[in-house]
């Protein structure tokens, strides 16, 4: 574990010196609440207000975003620029490769989320969890789900550039039809049932759930998913694992 530690502390290193990283990871989600916030906050329909809808559907977007750009696209950059060939010359094993990383992610991750949170908290008045331990509960289960789904995914890539048109494609995707953006009942019916089938809008029915309304235990549909979605992501993870582009 010491390695791992080790790996995931340089890495994270990295990240801060990569401004670009550092703008769509933190202020670009933002920057969104801030503008979504100057469209609905004041219309806003139902029970819950703007910030108890939209800033826990943002941190599970973060979740995605940080899985495929953090993670997914920098390992498959490290696999077609060598960087994968040379780990293999040494002790590393890749499970601690994707330990490190997945580490170096939730690190990141929880950075992002508190930002979030504090600026709902700023300037919409957020509200704390109502249940703080069912919703970092939630956190930890969608992290589970989408780390090993987008280092899967992003290994099927074969250079930086396919992986990261796969990210983009899959964020685009999961952002609009999942009900992170915009209410599924804005949707046609078709796209209703398109959100269904997205990993995302099980993480964020499983986010406004525990922050708004009923502990963890009451979304056992959702939790089901999420955790059969990374035990099928952990063992495609691992066996499509590729040093190299070759």
């Amino acid at each position: 574990m010491n390695t791992v530690v080790k790996l995931a502390n340089l890495e994270t290193k990295m990240f801060f010196r990569d401004r670009l990283s550092v703008f769509w990871t933190f202020l670009f989600p933002v920057v969104m609440i801030w503008l979504f916030g100057s469209m609905f906050s004041g219309d806003m329909a139902g029970p819950f207000t703007f910030a108890e809808v939209f800033i826990p559907s943002w941190i599970g977007v973060n979740i995605v975003t940080t899985s495929f750009f953090t993670l997914g696209t920098v390992l498959a950059g490290y696999r077609e620029t060598g960087v994968l060939r040379r780990y293999q010359s040494t002790p590393l094993q890749p499970w601690k490769i994707l330990a490190a990383h997945t580490m170096q992610g939730t690190v990141i991750f929880i950075i992002s989320a508190l930002l979030l949170m504090v600026f709902g908290m700023v300037m919409y008045d957020l509200q704390p969890p109502m249940y703080i331990g069912s919703t970092l509960l939630a956190l930890f289960i969608s992290i589970l789900a989408f780390f090993p789904f987008a280092l899967f995914v992003t290994s099927l890539a074969k250079n930086t550039q396919s992986a990261a048109a796969i990210s983009s494609l899959f964020l685009n995707l999961m952002l609009f039809l999942s009900g992170a953006t915009f209410p599924l009942e804005m949707m046609p019916t078709i796209l209703q049932y398109v959100a269904k089938v997205l990993p995302l809008y099980y993480v964020i029915q499983l986010l406004r759930g525990t922050w708004n309304e009923a502990p963890i235990s009451e979304f056992g549909f959702e939790v089901g998913i999420l955790l059969a979605i990374s035990v099928v992501s952990i063992v495609l993870a691992s066996r499509y694992f590729k040093w190299s582009d070759k």
